[in-house]
């Protein structure tokens, strides 16, 4: 939800500047995600009349205009807009404006013909991202007005995140009455609307034919639990050439929203406004009536959107004698849109039950304006001020003329709203203090409630508009928020803490603060994925298929915490974020099972920068050091790596980890193809272990007691066959150790000069302490015998020289 400080100033009368309004919303609920101008920087850029256009003497697709610039000042402006023409009023940048991107605008010659300024489109003033002409202001644009000032440009833009629950904040009016609540001021009367022009049909059924209604349609609701309330006004008068004022043009760019067609406009703007959902339907392409009903099996609809929508029989529609013209709630169709021949409309302000709208839209893979509200919940008593409100300003903007209008209701299906009770002390225990009565019953008020004393706390009636406050747990809430969760007190946990009856801290707090320690930071991710990056990383998964999507991206079950931890890293990457080290537990999902696990992943500098470490970027010796570090909590098992055959992975680094025979997961580079397909800088480095093998390996904590004994190096330099791997020889020296050998390190490596072809060397470090004396040499060059003479035993090897 995009809201304009102007927008909102003239519904509410507020003191606060634009940073309290942000800071508040955000403490009371509502996050702000970011604050934008409305407008990029520009300066010298008035409004122009355009008085006369000639064609230029030496360049076929540019004309030469003359364009009153205010004060008297006439200018000839060199322009290759198709759409210029006389007497049309448009943004005029004088000599030495400045436009969005710097580009500064002089009087020059243009093929010959002297330019004294530019036309400029809306694209070129940074107001769309792209324009395919000159930006047409009104008919009555003060000309030499500085076009900021005409249009309102310095204000300021909040992006709220709006939750799920909060559909009441999806307009202006919603916003506006949340900040009032708040404390920022007082709400302004509500927009001029048309109340009361049309009857209401109460009870039954309610059906009118057209005879009966007065009008050239007939009304009628087939399913009034879905649709209770259903307003449908006729109003004429439309005709080509029609524009919606630069004032409410422009309001629409700053909400997100698209200029269409001057009545769409005018729907989406009190959409925008009151947060009440409108359809126009083109009354000369409805067939004698429109019916609310359920849509029978196998009708299609012809969406606005260009799709054919397979209708099914839990799918509102409204339709006419011909069938569906809209989806309810959620898109209108093609064959009653209206277009430039329209000339009379059916404006329809309805509400639709939330149940009868919640899924629909994203079962056919839509997501519209209309469905988001609707699902969340709509004010049910606002349908009729929404089409008295779209009436007056369709009269007034478009000289359009209220011919009848009609307004079905079925009270007995309206929503009910039972009374909360609050009681007293149950608030004072939840939010830490006891707020004085008073202040709990002016911010219930200031919420659109009338709160009752009683002897135990209060009763409130939920307003129509909040759908999400049912029980007290949700006043409470209300309260906390209208108080200021800042304002809440802190204390300290009250109560005996008893220690837990268990050896060690619980294994997974563990390896998430060895992660932690390891400077890799938590991320959760989407259970659900693309099938594309599904097939990137787990090809042949029996992965789990979605049958109502989100979306495409989200359309199957994860087998694989990679896919996410890779968005993640993505995300960083292009957000300048260079080194990046993530982690995440979580489940994922193949075939009928689920299973646990932690994966990891990373990318960039080894360490943080610094000026006493030379820069050096990660590889797999890092990656495979923080899963060693990990595997420390179980000192008793021996965990062996050996290479892996992972299509994900690079298969000339990586490699598998094992214990007892089973195989814990999986580490390694990125492949190379995979790096390119996701337009990497080079590979990241992953890693994933199986929690339940974890878990089920014994983590018994063992004594071993210190010598006080000196402890001696010795080092072996080993002389390998080529085909003979260096762990089976670290693992045969390790096996063959007796006692008093504490470590076996490998910590050299080396092929080249001085060595024959078909070998390779190895360098050990033999660390020996014995537990009651010190060790002879005797003692030190026995063992290192035994070490020798067991290696040799897997083939030719031999000490180096």
């Amino acid at each position: 939800m995009r809201v304009s400080i102007q927008w909102l100033r003239e519904m509410l009368d507020t003191p606060w500047e634009f940073e309290e309004i942000a800071r508040r919303l955000t403490m009371g609920g509502i996050e702000v995600e970011s604050i934008e101008e409305a407008a990029p920087p520009f300066g010298q850029v008035v409004v122009g009349r355009v008085l006369a256009v000639e064609a230029h003497p030496q360049a076929d697709q540019l004309q030469v205009a003359a364009v009153d610039a205010g004060a008297g000042q006439i200018r000839q402006v060199v322009c290759g807009a198709a759409n210029l023409v006389p007497e049309m009023r448009v943004p005029l940048a004088l000599p030495g404006a400045v436009l969005p991107g710097d580009r500064i605008i002089a009087a020059n010659a243009l093929r010959g013909v002297m330019s004294e300024g530019m036309l400029c489109s809306a694209g070129e003033l940074g107001l769309e991202d792209g324009s395919s002409g000159l930006l047409v202001l009104d008919d009555d644009a003060p000309i030499g007005l500085d076009l900021r000032r005409y249009l309102g440009l310095d204000d300021r833009i909040l992006t709220l995140g709006i939750t799920p629950n909060r559909g009441d904040a999806l307009s202006m009016l919603g916003v506006a009455r949340d900040l009032a609540a708040l404390g920022a001021g007082t709400l302004r009367p509500l927009p001029d609307h048309d109340d009361g022009e049309w009857p209401q049909v109460l009870g039954g059924r309610a059906a009118f034919t057209a005879a009966q209604a007065g009008l050239d349609l007939g009304l009628q609701v087939l399913d009034p639990a879905a649709c209770p309330r259903y307003c449908a006004l006729v109003l004429e008068g439309f005709g080509p050439g029609q524009r919606v004022p630069d004032r409410l043009r422009e309001r629409l760019r700053r909400a997100g929203q698209h200029s269409v067609h001057p009545i769409v406009d005018v729907m989406n703007y009190v959409m925008l406004e009151l947060g009440q959902p409108l359809h126009s339907f083109d009354a000369g392409q409805v067939q004698e009536g429109i019916a609310v009903r359920p849509a029978a099996a196998g009708e299609q609809l012809d969406a606005l959107d260009g799709q054919s929508l397979a209708l099914e029989p839990d799918m509102l529609v409204i339709a006419d004698a011909a069938g569906p013209v809209a989806l309810a709630g959620i898109m209108g169709g093609q064959r009653t849109a209206v277009s430039q021949k329209t000339r009379s409309i059916l404006l329809e302000s309805a509400f639709f039950a939330p149940s009868a709208v919640q899924g629909r839209a994203r079962r056919l893979g839509l997501q519209t304006e209309a469905a988001l509200r609707y699902e969340r919940g709509v004010d049910f008593d606002l349908p009729m001020m929404a089409a008295g409100r779209a009436s007056r300003l369709l009269r007034a903007i478009l000289g359009a003329q209220l011919r009848d209008g009609r307004c079905l209701a079925e009270p007995a299906a309206v929503p009910r709203r039972e009374p909360i009770l609050l009681r007293r002390a149950r608030l004072s225990r939840i939010l830490g203090l006891s707020i004085a009565d008073g202040q709990v019953e002016s911010g219930l008020a200031h919420l659109g409630m009338v709160p009752e004393r009683t002897e135990a706390g209060w009763q409130a009636m939920p307003p129509a508009h909040r759908f999400d406050l049912r029980i007290e747990a949700d006043l409470i809430e209300e309260v906390g928020r209208i108080y200021g969760y800042e304002r809440l007190p802190t204390h300290r946990p009250r109560g005996i803490l008893a220690p837990l009856p268990m050896p060690h801290a619980p294994l997974e707090s563990t390896l998430r603060q060895s992660m932690l320690g390891r400077d890799y930071h938590e991320v959760i991710t989407y259970s659900f994925i693309s099938a594309q990056w599904q097939e990137r990383c787990s090809p042949g998964a029996a992965a789990l298929v979605l049958r109502n999507p989100l979306s495409t991206d989200m359309a199957v079950m994860r087998s694989s915490l990679w896919p996410g931890l890779l968005q993640v890293l993505q995300f960083n990457l292009k957000r300048q974020q260079e080194r990046v080290r993530i982690f995440e537990f979580g489940r994922v999902f193949e075939g009928d099972t689920q299973r646990q696990v932690l994966a990891a992943c990373a990318m960039g500098p080894a360490a943080r920068e610094g000026w006493a470490d030379p820069r050096r970027m990660l590889d797999f010796y890092d990656l495979k050091g923080d899963v060693e570090s990990l595997l420390g909590q179980w000192p008793g098992v021996d965990f062996t790596f050996t290479q892996a055959d992972h299509p994900a992975l690079h298969p000339g680094q990586s490699a598998q980890l094992l214990a007892n025979g089973m195989v814990l997961g999986s580490l390694g580079a990125l492949h190379p193809q995979l790096a390119a397909a996701l337009d990497l800088d080079g590979a990241p480095f992953l890693f994933h272990l199986e929690w339940a093998q974890l878990a089920g390996l014994a983590r018994e904590p063992r004594f071993r007691a210190i010598s006080p004994f000196p402890a001696l190096r010795r080092d072996l330099a080993l002389l390998v066959p080529a085909g003979l791997a260096a762990d089976a020889v670290a693992q045969t020296l390790r096996g063959a150790a007796s006692p008093i050998v504490r470590e076996i390190t490998l910590f050299d490596r080396y092929q080249g000069e001085g060595v024959a072809p078909g070998s390779y060397s190895l360098a050990f470090a033999v660390v020996l302490q014995h537990a009651e004396r010190t060790l002879t040499e005797a003692d030190v060059q026995a063992e290192l015998d035994r070490l020798i003479t067991a290696v040799q035993r897997l083939g030719p090897i031999q000490l180096r020289a």
